[in-house]
């Protein structure tokens, strides 16, 4: 740190910590080694490699970065899964799948701690009811996905910043606190770490606003999808209590 915070929440705060972020996201351990032994096969299908990528928040993010991005010359913003695979083709794609995976495995189990399967479990149940909710209203279903797959996002990085603020030789943030940044903060946060990946705002605006869609200017329905389905979530017990943020 370039300055000396007196607590976790101030480092946070200052967002000093968005220079190294990046980097510092890896997908769940569990997950990598299923999603590495897929990757090496040279003939699996789009749909299924698509369906496999959709079920992590990290890896789902790369995939859509590096087919939003200038490598690729994009046209229009692609906002799902199985787009980003079209337009990269699946050889690209296995690449970025590898390279995350390898990175993952040698990261600690417990970078999130004991939370991180939880918020897994919470994103994935809100990404397929988002897809419910989107296909009744006839809205992009595959788009509300990811929207709903990401709308958390912001609690893994906050718990992945509370283990590297202790490497600065600094108190260990207490579970207190740790616990009310993440539930006041994360959906600003993770919106953030959306935008610096220079990722869509049609998948922005939706973590920002997914526990106020009506404050939403851009993507208010969108917004509206994955609050509904948070609701849903944790009203049929994926990841979490009704009411938790």
């Amino acid at each position: 740190m370039s300055t000396t915070f007196a607590t976790w929440s101030d480092w946070v705060e200052s967002g000093e910590w968005a220079d190294g972020s990046d980097s510092a996201m890896p997908m769940l351990p569990s997950l990598a080694a299923d999603v590495m032994s897929l990757a090496i096969d040279p003939d699996v299908s789009v749909a299924r490699i698509a369906r496999v990528i959709a079920k992590d928040q990290v890896l789902a993010t790369r995939v859509l970065r590096l087919a939003n991005s200038a490598y690729c010359a994009p046209m229009q913003e692609v906002t799902t899964v199985n787009d980003a695979i079209v337009r990269m083709g699946t050889g690209p794609v296995r690449n970025v799948v590898l390279a995350v995976c390898f990175t993952s495995r040698l990261q600690g189990a417990n970078v999130y701690g004991p939370q991180g399967r939880e918020l897994m479990d919470h994103s994935i149940g809100t990404a397929y009811l988002a897809r419910l909710v989107a296909e009744r209203l006839g809205q992009d279903a595959d788009e509300a996905f990811m929207c709903g797959l990401l709308h958390d996002m912001g609690k893994l990085l906050l718990l992945k910043l509370a283990r590297d603020f202790i490497k600065f030789g600094v108190p260990t943030p207490s579970s207190q606190e740790i616990e009310t940044v993440c539930r006041e903060r994360h959906a600003e946060i993770g919106a953030r770490l959306l935008r610096q990946w220079q990722l869509p705002e049609a998948l922005e605006s939706p973590v920002r606003y997914h526990h106020d869609p009506a404050a939403s200017q851009t993507h208010s329905h969108e917004s509206a999808v994955s609050y509904m389905a948070k609701r849903l979530g944790h009203r049929y017990g994926f990841g979490g209590a009704a009411g938790e943020g």
